[in-house]
């Protein structure tokens, strides 16, 4: 890693993993590029002389990782007379939707599980615990990602994220939950990336969804739009607590997690690897599990959507 000085400006080009491939076969070329902002804490703007706290904030060098470089993109918007003399105040933040009942979302777990979206790996786990006479409910926050066809079937196993302006417009009377966000700023294509090696994105009808590209690192990056049936729908403006999102949204991105085939097996290979053994995690029959646990990013492909969605994939030890 290298500081890069910031008395100066500096133009630092580094190749991804990706771009060298491309670039010894003869096949690169650049076009388009990306601005981010990644390296800024805008909190400190809120502090006293924030321009000079921003003045001597390090500029990291680029990064090759394609999962942590470009997270935070900036953006050109040209608004329209509908907003608010012609411009905007706010911008798209993003959102899980883990609230039940108008909100229609998918809790995440709680406990010691708090914050992740548990994915239960084989049917053998999922049988031991939550089938037969001494079976419990399956927990908030615990999927069937064990087929492809059971995380598929029930709208509350689908992970939803909405985006939108998260300002409830009392102010200016504008982009409320009643209105429709502008067409610059809703989102519809969404990048969504994953472990290859530990799940998979389940189609709507029970089938698999078919990344666009695998990296050397395994992240399986997928394309998903609205055109795509029912990965997205349109919230209803009715009410205001149909959406995490105070304001106008976007439409609502649904994901269905499966297990990978490395993982959803009896045998422990990758999970040693990869995981470790957590003791006392189920509370009935075989109460140890082993765990993985990674991350889902969504991003927005033409606006600033951006989500960290933590995952954990466990079985039976």
């Amino acid at each position: 890693m290298a500081i890069l000085e910031n008395d100066s400006t500096i133009v630092d080009a580094i190749l991804t993993d990706e771009g060298r491939r491309r670039l010894s076969e003869g096949i690169f070329e650049i076009a388009k590029f990306s601005l981010h902002d990644d390296e800024i804490v805008y909190s400190k703007a809120q502090q006293a002389s924030a321009d000079s706290k921003f003045q001597t904030t390090p500029i990291f060098e680029a990064t090759t990782d394609n999962v942590k470089a470009l997270k935070y993109k900036l953006l050109t918007l040209t608004p329209d007379a509908s907003t608010t003399s012609g411009e905007y105040t706010h911008l798209n933040v993003t959102r899980l939707v883990t609230q039940k009942g108008t909100q229609n979302g998918t809790p995440q777990a709680t406990g010691n599980n708090a914050g992740y979206y548990v994915i239960i790996s084989t049917e053998a786990t999922y049988n031991d615990h939550y089938q037969g006479a001494s079976s419990v409910d399956v927990p908030s926050g615990f999927l069937p990602g064990y087929s492809k066809i059971e995380i598929s079937r029930k709208e509350d196993t689908a992970i939803k994220v909405d985006h939108g302006i998260n300002d409830d417009g009392a102010d200016n009377l504008l982009l409320s939950y009643q209105d429709t966000l502008p067409i610059e700023l809703e989102e519809t294509q969404f990048r969504v990336k994953l472990d290859h090696r530990l799940g998979r994105l389940a189609t709507p009808d029970g089938g698999e969804l078919k990344p666009i590209f695998i990296d050397d690192d395994y992240i399986a990056t997928y394309m998903i739009t609205t055109g795509m049936g029912d990965f997205t729908e349109v919230i209803s403006k009715s009410s205001q607590a149909g959406s995490p999102i105070l304001g106008a949204r976007g439409p609502r991105l649904k994901l269905y997690v499966f297990a990978a085939p490395n993982i959803n097996t009896s045998s422990d290979g990758v999970w040693d690897a990869l995981g470790r053994d957590i003791t006392s995690f189920f509370t009935n029959g075989t109460t140890t599990a082993k765990a993985i646990d990674a991350a889902m990013i969504v991003e927005g492909e033409t606006t600033n959507v951006n989500i960290t969605i933590p995952l954990r994939f466990v079985k039976n030890a």
